[in-house]
């Protein structure tokens, strides 16, 4: 669907379009499954795209709501909601007409969904935060904080994301969607951990869990999700 497009600066929000919702969009982030839901519902809106500087959300984005997080959504009457699950809970339930994306088992869906969000998620929070760290630690102290780094490893984040990998394969089974023959709400959310996984390298996906890279695929061969990565403002977790 055709959108409304505008950078961060404030003389260019009057471009936007009034009565639309509005996503505000930040490269290199979980707001591009955002974006890719909204492309396979064929919903009119505006996209604000924010750059990040030092690998940080721009304080920009604070001015749309306290927490300067993205992605954030404003509802075509004005109202701001965060939270991935949240925001594709109502786009789904306010667009989704059609019942395009409808569940057969609403407690299967929610437990994958809340599994991406609030246990898979942090697991990968916590390696980034460790890799950047002695990314960013000079020698010799950069000694101390790998050893570290490997130790969390061995001890918990390893160990934790192959248990929720392996999770998240035997729910997919031999279906090609986590929703079954199409894909759903789950789907959408378990994008962002499972690339961020794949793309830092983190673990071969290829290798261990071939379900889940052929469906990783799947999603990457969608023509909306095609479209949410052209007007997106780019999606390389690698760069984190």
């Amino acid at each position: 669907m055709a959108t409304t497009a505008a950078t961060a600066d404030a003389e260019q929000q009057a471009v936007l379009k009034p009565g639309l919702p509005t996503l505000h969009h930040l490269n290199h982030s979980q707001s591009q499954r955002i974006l890719w839901l909204l492309e396979e519902l064929d919903v009119e809106y505006n996209h604000v795209a924010y750059t990040r500087v030092q690998g940080r959300a721009p304080p920009e984005l604070a001015k749309i709501h306290p927490l300067g997080k993205s992605p954030t959504f404003v509802n075509k009457d004005g109202r701001v909601i965060i939270e991935s699950s949240v925001i594709i809970s109502y786009i789904i339930d306010t667009y989704d007409t059609s019942h395009k994306f409808a569940v057969a088992d609403q407690i299967r869906s929610d437990e994958i969904s809340a599994f991406a969000s609030a246990t898979l998620a942090p697991i990968t929070s916590t390696e980034i935060l460790f890799e950047l760290i002695h990314k960013n630690t000079p020698w010799p102290f950069s000694y101390l904080t790998g050893a570290l780094r490997s130790k969390i490893q061995n001890l918990f984040s390893m160990g934790e994301m192959r248990k929720g990998l392996r999770y998240l394969q035997s729910e997919l089974g031999d279906e090609e969607w986590f929703n079954g023959g199409h894909p759903g709400k789950s789907d959408f959310l378990v994008t962002f951990p499972v690339d961020l996984i794949a793309e830092r390298r983190w673990i071969d996906l290829g290798k261990e869990f071939p379900r889940l890279a052929a469906w990783r695929g799947r999603v990457r061969e969608r023509p909306a999700w095609k479209r949410g990565l052209e007007k997106g403002n780019g999606y390389e977790l690698d760069k984190l």
